[in-house]
């Protein structure tokens, strides 16, 4: 049975690119290591304290140095939620990457602090302008594969990272088989990354969460509401601002309203050639 809603967390970090990553240097420095470490765990405080507890939290693109990664699963062990974080650039040899970690506590979905917990990477498939200019003599590695992660009670989640959020490809594969699509990006057109959060939400028939890095701003919660004004849960606009919020976006009544045949009360009517997949 799924749940009404899902509480989804966001820590909007602040990331500056010429900082992190001045021309000539592929890992993050080291002052913005401990600038963004000091945000995510102000944004964990926050998130914890706060008067809805968060189901799954998410983290920009880009946002997380290699060397916090054990701390940062021990964060999502003793808050109990779902992470969805993006990793600073995997460099070996001239072999790059862009991958973000899911870590999942052994006890989620329960408010209870776990021990252990499981975690996997996902990466990212096509790259920026920027991305193949800073490693222009390097070795871009591409990772096709398209996820669907199993939330159980909170229904199925898609995962993107920033330009993956152009590839029509994946919309084929994740209508009809998820509730919530959640894009993790360190991105400056902002205003594309709306306009097509709604064509999306329309087309795949889901939930768009976009998670924007703070340097840029813009993060976003959509959904598919038949009225215009229900459709924006969360906009944080504006430029250099860290923020953390929880949004809480819609499972069962989303879910039932995908099934074909059943009249759309509190959601726009479904794309044309909609087929809700049972897995």
């Amino acid at each position: 049975m799924l749940r009404d809603f899902i509480n989804v967390g966001f820590i909007q970090t602040v990331v500056e690119g010429g900082v992190a990553w001045p021309e000539g240097t592929y890992q993050m420095s080291v002052e913005s290591e401990e600038r963004v470490w000091a945000e995510l765990k102000k944004g964990f405080i926050d998130l914890m304290n706060g008067y809805e507890r968060p189901n799954i939290i998410v983290i920009p693109e880009l946002s997380v140095p290699h060397g916090y990664e054990v701390d940062l699963r021990r964060l999502a062990n003793s808050s109990s939620t779902v992470v969805i974080a993006g990793i600073d650039f995997f460099i070996d040899g001239k072999d790059v990457a862009n991958r973000a970690t899911v870590i999942v506590p052994d006890k989620w979905p329960l408010l209870k602090p776990s021990r252990t917990c499981s975690h996997f990477y996902f990466g990212k498939t096509f790259y920026s302008n920027e991305e193949e200019y800073m490693f222009s003599g390097s070795n871009l590695i591409q990772h096709p594969e398209i996820y669907i992660l199993g939330a159980g009670e909170f229904g199925n989640i898609g995962v993107a990272i920033c330009s993956d959020f152009f590839d029509i490809e994946r919309f084929v594969v994740y209508k009809g088989r998820i509730h919530h699509l959640i894009i993790i990006s360190h991105n400056k057109d902002t205003d594309s990354y709306y306009f097509l959060a709604e064509a999306i939400a329309r087309l795949v028939y889901c939930n768009v969460i976009i998670c924007n890095t703070g340097e840029f701003g813009d993060s976003i919660a959509f959904t598919p509401a038949k009225h215009s004004f229900r459709r924006i849960l969360y906009r944080h606009k504006g430029q250099g601002l860290f923020s953390s919020q929880v949004v809480s976006l819609p499972v069962d009544a989303l879910d039932k309203e995908q099934d074909k045949g059943v009249k759309n009360i509190l959601f726009k009517s479904r794309p044309p050639g909609f087929e809700k997949k049972k897995f």
